[in-house]
Order: C-alpha cells, then sequence, then structure tokens
C-alpha cells in the first residue's frame, strides 16, 4: 500500500537513496526543507490522503524527487537517470508530478543506465521525495573530495545564481572554488561571471557544513545546497562520491613539523617523477633511515622514528625536508641554513630558518664525530664493499621465506646509504663553500658556479665518468669487428643475442666487460621497479644501434675526441690549491653512489623472484603489481589467502601512478607540496580549452553532435562534442570514447556518468562545437582540461 512517512518513521524501510541521505543530514543537525516520503506507490495508485498529508509541508511550491533503490549509492550515482521535478504547485500538479517520476524507472535511459552497471531490473523500486521548494538565491553543489583527481585533501565548491538545476544538468558554468585541507585555504576563485555568487562568508559556511556531514558519515559526499533570499543555508541532497578512486595522497608522509620547508632539488634529479610504493619503502626509506642513523651517531638523535623526517612524499613524489636538515646543522655545528641551500637547490632559500643553536659546548664533541667520519672515506668504502660482495639475497621455498630474507636484509642496506650520506657530504659541503668564498654574503652569480663546477670536474679515476667512456669504447669495438649492417635494426634480444655469441669478437668482450663494470647502473638506477642493465639491457643496446645508425649515415659528424678542458673562469685562481681535495671528495662519492646502486641492485633481483613467487601462488595478478605494495605489505600478502584486498590494492596504485607522473610542483615548497596547476593554455585553431572533469587521455575521430537526435550517427570509439549533454545522452556513454562540451562542470550529470563509466572528459569549452568538426582527430587530455586537433578532416595536421 502507498503510504506517506515523515523522515523519522523511514527507519528500516526501503525508501531509496535520497531520501535516507535526508534523514542522515536532518540526524546530523543541518538545516534541510519540509520533507515527506511517498513509499510503495505505484502508477495510478496514489494515497488517498495525499493533500491532506501534503499541508504538513506548509505553504509554498515543492520539489518532487525520485528516490529509488539503489539510486545515491556508493557504487552508482544514478545521476539525472529518473525525473525530479520542481516548483510543483497545486494538487492537480502534484499528481502530475509523482506519476512522471514514477514512471522514469521504466524509462529507456534508466534501463541502460543500469544494464551498464549490473544492476538487475528488480533493483529499480521508486519512492518519491516531497520536499518544500527553497526560494533559491543561489545553489550549488559541494563535494568533500575532489571527484576529479580523488584527492580527499581537496574540497571542492561550485555555485550558480538561483536554483541548481541548470548547474546538475549542465546548462550553466558555475563559480568553482576549492578549499585546501593541507593549510587550510581557498584556491583562487575561479568565476563564471564578472561576481562572484557567493561572499566569503557564505564558502566558508557551506565548507565548514559539508566537512562536518563528511566526518558525520565516515565517507566523502556529494552534497546539494541552497541559500535563501535571506541567505539561510539549506541541504537538498548528500550521496556518497560515486567512482572516488584511490587517493593520490594515500601514501604522503606527515609534515614533522607544519611550516617545514621542502624541495625537489636534488633528489627530484635522482628520482624524476613519482615513485612506486615499494621504491618509497626502500629508496626513500633507506636515505631517510640512513640520515637518521648519521644523526644517532653524532649524537643529535636517540632513536629511530618510525616515519620519515628528512625524505617526505606527496602525490608519489620525494622531497627533501630543507627544515630538518637545518636543524640538523644548528645542532651539530650552529651553520647557517645557506650552505645547506646552495649545496641543494644551488640557491639561497630564505624561507628556511634554523633553531637557535645549542651551546658550544654541546655542539663541539658532535661537529668532531662528523668531521671525523667525513674525513675517513675510505673505510666507509671499504665497509660497503663488503656488503655487496656479501649481499646477495637468498631465494627462499615460499613467498614467505623469500620475504623473510630481504626483510633481514633490510639493515644491510640502510647501513649503505648511511655511509654514502656521510661520503657524498665531503663534495656536497665542498660546493656551498667555495660558491660562499665567491660570492659573499649575496647570491652567487652563474659565474661563481662556473667556477666551482670547473673546480670540480676533471677528476681522473671517476667511476661514473667510465659509464659514458665504456658505452664510447663498445661503439669503436662494434665499428671495429664490423658488426653487421642489420644490426643497427635488429630487436634487442638478437643483438644481444649476437653480442654473446662467439661471432661478435672483440665487440662480445668489450660489451661483457662492460657489463660486468657496470651493468648494476640503469635510468632512475634506485627505483627497484627500474632494472638493471645487467637483467635488461634495452635501453644501453637501443642507445649503440641509434648511435651506429647516426654514424653511418653521417660519417665524421661524431664528436671530436681528445679536447682540452676549458680555460678556468676568472677567480678561480685563489681556490685552484683546492683542486686535489675536490677531485678526491668527488671521486669518494661517485665510488659509494656506484656501491649503493650495486646493494639495491641485490634487493631488485630478491623482489623480482618474491614477485614470480606471489603471482604462482595465486596472491598478485601479475610481478609488476608487486612494486605497488610496501614491503611490510608484500609481508602481510605472503602470508595471506589468495584473493586479499592487497593484491586489488596494488593493481588500483598502478593505474594511479600514471595520474601522479603528470603531476609538477614548485622547486620549493613551505608545508607539505601540492601540485602546480596546470599551465594556462590558450584557446586557438587548434586547441580548445575547458575544465577537466574526468581523468584520462585519448586520441579518436570527433563527433560533433548539436541537437540529441544527430547522436545516432555516433560510431564506437568516437569522442562525442555538443553544446550540452544531458541525461537523455547516457546511453550513448557506452560507445565513445571521450566527451567534450561547450558547456557544464565536474557536477553536472554528464561529467559524473563520464567519471562512471571511465570517460575522459572536458567540459565547459565554450567553443568546442564551433572550433572542432566531425572527423578531425584529436588528443584529449582528461586531466589538463586540454583538446589539441591533431589532424583536420581535410587531411591537414594540428
Amino acid at each position: 500500500m502507498a503510504e506517506i512517512l515523515t523522515l523519522d518513521e523511514i527507519a528500516g524501510r526501503a525508501v531509496g537513496g535520497k531520501a535516507e541521505g535526508l534523514a542522515r543530514l536532518r540526524a546530523m543537525g543541518l538545516r534541510i526543507p519540509a520533507t515527506l516520503v511517498l513509499e510503495g506507490a505505484s502508477p495510478g495508485k496514489l494515497p488517498v490522503d495525499l493533500e491532506a498529508r501534503i499541508a504538513e509541508l506548509g505553504p509554498g511550491p515543492l520539489a518532487v524527487r525520485s528516490s529509488a533503490i539503489g539510486e545515491d549509492g556508493a557504487g552508482a550515482s544514478f545521476a539525472g537517470q529518473y525525473e525530479t521535478v520542481l516548483d510543483v504547485d497545486g494538487h492537480a500538479a502534484l499528481r502530475e508530478a509523482i506519476e512522471r517520476c514514477l514512471a522514469s524507472v521504466q524509462s529507456s535511459r534508466a534501463a541502460a543506465y543500469r544494464e551498464s552497471r549490473d544492476a538487475a531490473p528488480g533493483d529499480a523500486q521508486m519512492s518519491i521525495v516531497l520536499q518544500r521548494m527553497v526560494a533559491a538565491r543561489a545553489s550549488g553543489v559541494c563535494f568533500t573530495a575532489d571527484p576529479v583527481t580523488n584527492r580527499r585533501g581537496r574540497l571542492v565548491l561550485d555555485s550558480v545564481a538561483g536554483l541548481g538545476e541548470a548547474l546538475v544538468s549542465g546548462h550553466a558554468s558555475p563559480d568553482h572554488d576549492e578549499w585546501r585541507r593541507s593549510d587550510r585555504c581557498w584556491e583562487p576563485r575561479q568565476l563564471a561571471g564578472e561576481r562572484p555568487v557567493l561572499t566569503e562568508q557564505e564558502r566558508d559556511r557551506i565548507a565548514t557544513e559539508a566537512r562536518e556531514a563528511e566526518a558525520a558519515a565516515a565517507e566523502p559526499l556529494d552534497l546539494e545546497w541552497a541559500l535563501d533570499q535571506d541567505g539561510t543555508l539549506y541541504w537538498l541532497q548528500a550521496r556518497p562520491i560515486t567512482t572516488l578512486g584511490l587517493d593520490p595522497q594515500v601514501l604522503d608522509t606527515p609534515a614533522i613539523q607544519d611550516r617545514d620547508v621542502y624541495t625537489r632539488c636534488n633528489i627530484g634529479e635522482m628520482m624524476p617523477g613519482a615513485v612506486s610504493p615499494l621504491t618509497f619503502a626502500t629508496c626513500a626509506r633507506g636515505i631517510d633511515v640512513g640520515w637518521q642513523d648519521n644523526m644517532i651517531a653524532v649524537g643529535v638523535r636517540t632513536g629511530r622514528s618510525p616515519e620519515n623526517v628528512y625524505v617526505g612524499m606527496s602525490h608519489g613524489h620525494l622531497f627533501i625536508n630543507l627544515s630538518e636538515g637545518a636543524r640538523f646543522a644548528s645542532a651539530v655545528t650552529g651553520s647557517s641554513p645557506d650552505e645547506q641551500s646552495l649545496a641543494i637547490c644551488g640557491r639561497l632559500v630564505p624561507e628556511v630558518v634554523a633553531p637557535e643553536a645549542p651551546p658550544l659546548w654541546v655542539r663541539l664533541p658532535r661537529a668532531a664525530r662528523q668531521i671525523w667520519s667525513v674525513v675517513r672515506a675510505q673505510p666507509h668504502i671499504r665497509r660497503m664493499e663488503r656488503l655487496v660482495r656479501e649481499g646477495e639475497i637468498p631465494v627462499g621455498a615460499d613467498a614467505h621465506e623469500t620475504w623473510t630474507h630481504v626483510d633481514a636484509a633490510l639493515e644491510g642496506l640502510y647501513e649503505s646509504y648511511a655511509r654514502h650520506l656521510t661520503v657524498s657530504s665531503g663534495a656536497g659541503a665542498l660546493a656551498p663553500i667555495l660558491l660562499r668564498v665567491l660570492a659573499g654574503k649575496g647570491d652567487p652569480s652563474p659565474e661563481h658556479h662556473a667556477a666551482v663546477s670547473h673546480l670540480l670536474s676533471g677528476a681522473d679515476g671517476v667511476e661514473s665518468a667510465d659509464i659514458a667512456a665504456g658505452a664510447r669504447r663498445l661503439l669503436e669495438a662494434l665499428e671495429r669487428t664490423g658488426a653487421p649492417d642489420a644490426f643497427s635494426g635488429w630487436e634487442v634480444s638478437d643483438a644481444v643475442a649476437w653480442l654473446d655469441g662467439q661471432d661478435s669478437g672483440e665487440a662480445g668482450r668489450v660489451y661483457a666487460d662492460y657489463i660486468a663494470r657496470h651493468g648494476h647502473r640503469s635510468l632512475r638506477e634506485l627505483d627497484v621497479r627500474q632494472p638493471e642493465w645487467a637483467h635488461d639491457p634495452s635501453p644501453l643496446i637501443r642507445s649503440l644501434q641509434s648511435q651506429l645508425r647516426a654514424r653511418r649515415e653521417n660519417p665524421g659528424s661524431e664528436p671530436t675526441q681528445g679536447q682540452l678542458r676549458p680555460a678556468p673562469p676568472a677567480g678561480l685562481g685563489r681556490l685552484a690549491w683546492l683542486a686535489p681535495v675536490a677531485h678526491a671528495a668527488v671521486r669518494n662519492r661517485e665510488r659509494s653512489k656506484s656501491l649503493v646502486v650495486a646493494t639495491t641492485v641485490h634487493f631488485k633481483r630478491a623482489y623480482r623472484a618474491l614477485a614470480a613467487q606471489l603471482v604462482g601462488e595465486r596472491r598478485l595478478v601479475d610481478d609488476d603489481a608487486l612494486f605497488f605494495l610496501l614491503h611490510d605489505e608484500l609481508g602481510v600478502l605472503a602470508q595471506a589467502a589468495p584473493g586479499h584486498r592487497l593484491a586489488n590494492e596494488a593493481v588500483h596504485r598502478r593505474e594511479l601512478l600514471v595520474y601522479q607522473e603528470r603531476l609538477r610542483f614548485p622547486e620549493v615548497s613551505v608545508g607539505l607540496p601540492e601540485p602546480d596547476s596546470a599551465p594556462v593554455v590558450e584557446s586557438g585553431e587548434r586547441v580548445v580549452v575547458g575544465k577537466p572533469v574526468s581523468r584520462g587521455c585519448v586520441e579518436g575521430r570527433v563527433r560533433v553532435v548539436r541537437a540529441l537526435a544527430e547522436a545516432e550517427a555516433l560510431q564506437t570509439g568516437e569522442i562525442l562534442v555538443a553544446a550540452i549533454t544531458d541525461v537523455g545522452w547516457t546511453p550513448y556513454f557506452a560507445i565513445i570514447a571521450g566527451l567534450v562540451t561547450d558547456v557544464g562542470s565536474a557536477v553536472s550529470h554528464g561529467a559524473v556518468v563520464a567519471r562512471e563509466y571511465g570517460l575522459p572528459a572536458v567540459l565547459n569549452t565554450g567553443n568546442a562545437t564551433v572550433v572542432l568538426e566531425t572527423g578531425d582527430r584529436v588528443r584529449l587530455d582528461g586531466d589538463r582540461g586540454v583538446v589539441e586537433i591533431l589532424q583536420r578532416r581535410s587531411g591537414g595536421a594540428g
């Protein structure tokens, strides 16, 4: 029987997502419009007391909203698939609106959506929310996490004047605001018009109440709200954010202190881009523990911290905590943080402030221990060589036994990093000291940097220099041996097989010697996911092939050998006597770097063996997934039954890395680093710029559709370009490869459904239907909000 319920009476009743969300909002203490719920109705069968009960809501027009079972859930939003009728006035209009909502459960678009989400037809049971209309001065949507980037550290607020229906339907572009949890500040406003829709106080109030709702719900929420003419805030709807993926900050390290200063300098050169979780757990943790152990050795710390203190991570990228370095320097030598800034960043970083140094009698013994350790580089290097010789990690009978061996070997890795940091600090300290001598109290000039670079260069016997020199010897041996003309075009495996065989002669011997010397090296060589050249020589072989082709195509074009070093820059004479000391420090640093890489290779090999065992034991989907779990998580997985949640977590983290790799950061950040905003790209004849609302990048042919009736021409894999897309377009989302519109926002129905389908989408371009033509080939970048024309349909390149 159809029945009208108050929100107090719906507990335990199957009244659908909207009604349940409103009840939760009211239970949280948030203001909602007067509301009743119609349960159990069907077309033509409405309660006889409908008009009498509606009077309880007070005078004025009503909003009649669907509230279906499964709607507004965490797995599927059903955004816009069912009917909502606003400004309903009078009994006849009320009954008609209810009938429309009830009938919408059987609409073709809703049926297509349910099929796409694997929802059974029986799930489509409809209740109706009857709600007093808010005479809205402003309305909008608030996401307590960014639905596009999945960042839980962002709150997203979109606002329009008047009713919010134009916003969620995609017919209006909103003011856009983002609030950062890290420093509790708003990003610069993005206005749709000349004046903001909301005052700063209204914006703050909406964000505060939305965060309260999120805390009470214990999950990120998608909330609709309205401000009436008096500025009273009403909440109209609350639901979980659908398709919210892993937070790109899921493994971020906490800041040691709120105002700590971080930099990508130095560590960003060693490890450019984002890193896998296992690299963070080995390389980054190794550097940090090595740093802490050195602090313990000189008497600044009493024990290790379980959290990283020197190497931080944000959005998968590694950073050095300059403030922590300044605290260490102050505690040991009482020195200014400027020397550290010069050594790491090559410039002064005024944001770094050192604490007051302890008394001299405290610092003297610490400084003595530090200096004694740094000047004794050779004992450290000999110990690191022993760690490499004795560091092979055995493979166990099963995954858990292998993981246990790796776990036991970690202390050797930490020791290697600690000794490398000590040895390299000798060369590292020279550069800022020399720059300070040359520059005095000011910032070093390019000439000063050139002078110091000249002094530090030219050392004999530097191991890293032989990597390039050895590759050249190998290239020359290939030419002397008369490598087959086909060598430069062979597959890598065929080229390696020839070099390993007897026919390669001298070239094969030089190659074998090169791999013996430098086979532990690679690009991003401290990244455990990156195979060393001995395991995968592809980068080396491709480089040789490319150089051979260039030499044969352009004989005599190779660089001249044996060139003299450039003359020393002016002003270096008074420091020239330091050259032997500087060269020794450089040799030691490069040797210790090679040794820490060689130690890391033992872990690369052991982790590859562990990956094969975990896959064989059906605990991982593939070998590469291993690198997307932390070391301790691998220990849990190695003992778990197949199907453990961590196996799925690894796959999702790998997908996340694609997004993290695209992020760029400022050189220096106060507080945990936040990514730079995407560079502003101006629209033009070959570029269309809009708002990124659904992540991903795709290339394909454009289909410009100016009316829904024209959508029948859409072909599978085409990119749909339209002025707007309301809910009627939903069935076509199953065949398109991407979406571009002139109008819309991250909260419109088209954006919500695009994210659920995993479609890259750029909305609110303003001119896509004018600039783009059916048949154009484009690259749609849903991360940056850019559509680039690669080829016009006429054949002209973009």
